[in-house]
Parts: structure tokens; C-alpha cells; sequence
């Protein structure tokens, strides 16, 4: 899979709410409403990480959980980023957008 070009990267962002692109990465950080929302969220997101083979960075603080996805392999975003980053956003409006 074959690192996309900028322009690319800001056409499908378009489609992602608040996902950022910075330093050849996809980041968005949520807030849920406590540590085990976020650590059940952050296991749904390694599960379908193991099912695809691509694992994001995940960084915990209490309540939040920020990813950062890129493909190291490529040096840059990829179609798997943003199939990832959909998922994870599907999942978090699914289950916690409530919240």
C-alpha cells in the first residue's frame, strides 16, 4: 500500500470529523467519560488493529485516548490509515457518542 500524496490526504480528511494530519501522521484525541470506557475502547480498536495488521499508537490519560496513525513501512499516511481511523471513528459514534 503506497503512501498518499497531500492532496489526497485533504480529500479524504474531509470525510473524517476532527482528524488532523500533522507530521506524516492521522491524529484525534476523544474524551470519554471514565479510565474503563477508554480502555474498552482502546481494546475494540486492538482487536480490528490484529484483524488488519496495523496497529496505531495509542496514548492514555485517564479519560482521554489520542491515536496516531501512520504506516512506518510506507513513510506516511495510507489508504489503511484511513480505513483505520473510519473504524475507530464508527466505533467511538456507536458506542460512546452518547456519553
Amino acid at each position: 500500500m503506497s503512501k498518499l500524496k497531500n492532496k489526497e490526504i485533504a480529500h479524504q480528511l474531509k470525510d473524517l470529523d476532527d482528524w488532523k494530519y500533522t507530521d506524516n501522521s492521522l491524529i484525534k484525541s476523544y474524551q470519554l467519560e471514565s479510565f474503563m470506557d477508554v480502555m474498552s475502547f482502546a481494546n475494540l480498536v486492538s482487536d480490528k488493529s490484529e484483524e488488519i495488521d496495523h496497529h496505531p499508537k495509542m496514548i492514555i490519560d485517564y479519560n482521554n485516548i489520542t491515536f496516531i496513525l501512520t504506516t512506518h513501512s510506507e513513510g506516511g499516511v495510507t489508504k489503511l490509515d484511513f480505513d483505520l481511523a473510519s473504524f475507530i471513528n464508527n466505533i467511538y459514534y456507536e458506542l460512546y457518542e452518547s456519553i
